[in-house]
């Protein structure tokens, strides 16, 4: 577990960054009613390992407006970004999957979950550098990556990148407050 107690100046998320063109067919585009309820029960629980708490906070989320994929490093044609997905799954065991931006007591904490472990590169709050720290942060085999992240400023758009793995790109997420 990575918890950190001071903010860090995060970089700005870079908007000349290309999209990244995906190569991955997904089946179906929206979460059944079940894999809703796991992602709701994990990240309450998450919250709690945070030392926040998350039954409180739940009509407090703000969901993306946009997230796609952006390249983080001058596309080469050498390393692949799938290559960090192998293993990672286990068939028949789903993982929590989702990402969301919540408004705690007047502070915004950002909240993600998926198989690979997950780190904010870089954000900004209109179009301006933002800081922020971890108030949690694991990865497991069984449980998947889980990150919170609490920023420290204001703004209407909230614009985080967010690596998954060793990937050399990067989930842009989109949020107007």
């Amino acid at each position: 577990m990575n918890i950190s107690n001071h903010y860090e100046e995060l970089p700005l998320a870079d908007m000349s960054a290309p999209r990244a063109i995906s190569k991955r067919n997904r089946s179906g585009g929206s979460t059944s009613g079940e894999n809703a309820i796991q992602d709701l029960e994990d990240g309450r629980r998450i919250l709690k390992l945070a030392g926040l708490n998350g039954d409180r906070h739940q009509g407090h989320i703000i969901d993306a407006k946009e997230k796609y994929l952006v390249e983080t490093q001058p596309v080469n044609g050498g390393a692949s970004s799938e290559a960090s997905n192998t293993g990672m799954r286990q068939k028949g065991m789903r993982k929590p999957h989702y990402t969301k931006l919540l408004l705690l007591e007047n502070r915004l904490v950002f909240q993600a979950a998926c198989c690979l472990p997950l780190k904010v590169i870089a954000a900004s709050f209109d179009g301006m550098s933002v800081s922020g720290r971890i108030l949690f942060s694991s990865h497991s085999e069984q449980e998947g990556g889980k990150l919170v992240y609490e920023f420290m400023g204001k703004g209407n758009e909230v614009i985080i990148d967010l690596k998954r793995g060793e990937s050399t790109r990067a989930q842009r997420i989109i949020f107007c407050l």
